[in-house]
């Protein structure tokens, strides 16, 4: 029987678990938790800081694995990659994996191949922020360069919020430095994709997001369809397919998001596994039809793939996340309820009772979310409307 290491072993790390379980591997996990989730999936279950690249190292290498992957863990990445190189096992080499994590590394890119982009600079100090507004006026984005789930990451209109957000994205920075850019408005856009190892690039499933009235950084839903009345999505995916084989990803999975503004698409970030919260592992095959989990562990597994035939299925999806009043949390209703209500792929809250709900403050903060779909927009508007009424919480 072959072996697996996932490195990362959350929620979110659950599907692809479970499908190298069902694709008759052995699966070694590694988390930094005792009681991770993966771990009650995982044949082994295995401590270790994702980010400790030695520690995982030498547990591949006790287990003699046969491939290492990750999904939908974006500070993961460059851990595989160094197991993988380490081990010689396929893998997406540390020089690909630190130019999909790192956001300066990705806008260098961007410029140095004409691709549109904010304009950006990485700062050392909080007077290299201060230089930038030479460059670009207010509205700024603040963030570290390389982590994930928006910690860290901040709109700022004026000084005061500049030094709040430069001293905010430095406390999550894990080199020193910050990264300030100008901001870019217009719609927002994701599209998760799939690297063959023997192929092209193939954009799976495109999404229009909105984002919490409280903190533009942070996506309150994700709305995914075939089509949009005011964007070219075959344009917007033909630039992504170009950009990722410049990029040089040998195979794998991609998330990305974009910003369409002024006729463009200008690259936000763009990461080497699967979008998050189960976009890889349920939204995508919902809307193509292709198992994107299956494909990374075959081909992580060594096994060649020249192409794959998607299907363009005519519904609309939604990734959609629950927002409730702050307070002390007495009971929870109607989960139970909701989830077999039809068009609904998955529901999750990240709340018990008892908990203190605050406001939304990053991507793992946000109270919970829904995974539904349906023939038609106003369907699948109505199928919402119908979940949050069910699912309800009463305060102490």
């Amino acid at each position: 029987m072959k072996r697996i290491m996932i490195i990362a072993g959350g929620e979110w790390q659950i599907p692809v678990i479970r499908k190298a379980k069902q694709l008759g591997l052995f699966v070694i996990n590694t988390n930094l938790y005792p009681q991770s989730l993966g771990f009650n999936d995982a044949d082994v279950g295995l401590v270790a800081d994702v980010l400790d690249k030695e520690q995982n190292l030498a547990y591949a290498k006790k287990w003699n694995v046969d491939a290492v992957i990750t999904d939908q863990s974006d500070i993961a990445v460059p851990t595989v990659a160094y197991v993988a190189e380490h081990m010689q096992l396929k893998g997406i080499g540390t020089a690909v994996a630190n130019l999909f994590t790192n956001k300066s590394l990705m806008r260098s890119f961007c410029v140095k191949h004409d691709f549109p982009s904010p304009r950006f600079k990485l700062c050392n100090e909080f007077k290299d922020a201060i230089a930038f507004l030479n460059e670009c006026n207010f509205p700024l984005v603040v963030k570290p360069p390389a982590n994930q789930s928006s910690r860290g990451v901040l709109k700022v209109t004026n000084m005061h919020e500049l030094e709040h957000a430069y001293t905010s994205a430095m406390h999550h920075s894990k080199d020193e430095t910050v990264l300030i850019e100008e901001f870019i408005g217009g719609v927002e856009l994701t599209i998760d994709g799939v690297q063959l190892n023997a192929g092209e690039h193939y954009s799976l499933a495109t999404s229009t997001k909105t984002h919490y009235a409280h903190n533009e950084m942070i996506a309150n839903q994700l709305w995914f369809s075939q089509e949009h009345p005011d964007i070219d999505f075959d344009a917007l995916h033909d630039q992504h397919n170009q950009m990722v084989k410049l990029m040089g990803l040998p195979f794998g999975l991609t998330h990305a998001e974009y910003k369409y503004h002024a006729g463009k698409f200008h690259l936000v970030e763009i990461a080497a596994r699967g979008g998050g919260t189960k976009i890889s592992s349920d939204i995508v095959p919902l809307m193509s039809g292709i198992d994107s989990n299956e494909l990374l562990i075959r081909m992580a597994l060594g096994e060649r793939i020249k192409e794959i035939h998607p299907e363009a299925r005519k519904i609309t999806s939604v990734l959609d996340f629950f927002e409730f009043s702050p307070g002390k949390v007495k009971t929870i209703h109607g989960i139970e309820q909701a989830s077999a209500l039809s068009g609904v792929i998955s529901i999750g809250l990240n709340i018990v009772e008892g908990d203190i709900i605050e406001e939304v403050s990053d991507d793992r903060s946000r109270h919970g979310y829904i995974i539904a779909y349906a023939e038609n927009t106003e369907s699948l508007k109505s199928l919402l409307q119908k979940i949050h009424q069910t699912v309800q919480i009463t305060y102490e």
